[in-house]
């Protein structure tokens, strides 16, 4: 499925999140971008994320970490969202 607009820190969105992101989306939070990876975490299952100044890497957090800790993700740049 495709990215919706906005995703809340609950349960459900961090599902549809793990669901609907897929390596190279681009994510955006209160406290900056993000990239998803092709990486997975192998005790969550889930595609870790990266801060897109940081040029490579596999991606530290899980998008629901991410998704907790930002207090939402948006899918488009905060200052067109």
């Amino acid at each position: 499925m495709p990215l919706k607009p906005h995703y809340q820190p609950t349960r459900a969105d961090a599902a549809d999140l793990a669901r609907d992101a897929k390596p190279g989306d681009r994510l955006y939070a209160i406290n900056g971008e993000y990239i998803v990876t092709d990486a997975i975490s192998p005790v969550f299952g889930s595609h870790l994320v990266r801060p897109a100044d940081v040029p490579t890497g596999p991606g530290s957090i899980t998008l629901a970490q991410l998704l907790a800790h930002s207090g939402g993700i948006f899918t488009q740049p905060l200052n067109q969202a």
